[in-house]
């Protein structure tokens, strides 16, 4: 049963990798507001892509940490969430390498979350959903 796993150290660290990528999403929302995510670039932006920055963040932000509540609560859907918002944030990410270089720093915790998390996933999944789930 799911709530029977044993502490992972693992799971807890990708857990916590996402609340601190998490925080820091949310903390550069806030301080950058909508119309002023470009003051951390190094390139000039118009005023739409630092809006689509803005809300990008505050979205990856809040499912990050929705994400990591339900991976340390070690729920089915914790890992599923974890996993969404870990290939929401690897195409963000992605597109934001075309605005500057620096945006690779933030496909680090997702890319970690899907590799440690796929090989971990019977652990979350029963196993007729783990072997769907492996494609």
């Amino acid at each position: 049963m799911v709530n029977s796993i044993k502490r992972d150290k693992t799971i807890i660290f990708v857990g916590f990798l996402w609340l601190v990528q998490s925080i820091g999403r949310l903390c550069f929302a806030t301080v950058g507001t909508p119309e002023g995510m470009g003051q951390f670039l190094d390139t000039p932006i118009s005023s739409t892509t630092s809006v689509i920055l803005f809300v990008m963040f505050l979205l990856l932000g809040i499912l990050g940490l929705i994400a990591a509540y339900g991976l340390l609560k070690r729920s089915k859907w914790g890992f599923w969430s974890t996993m969404l918002a870990s290939f929401a944030t690897i195409a963000f990410d992605l597109w934001g390498l075309t605005i500057q270089f620096t945006a690779a720093i933030g496909l680090i915790v997702p890319i970690i979350s899907v590799i440690t998390l796929y090989g971990r996933k019977r652990k979350f999944l029963p196993k007729e959903e783990a072997k769907k789930a492996a494609f």
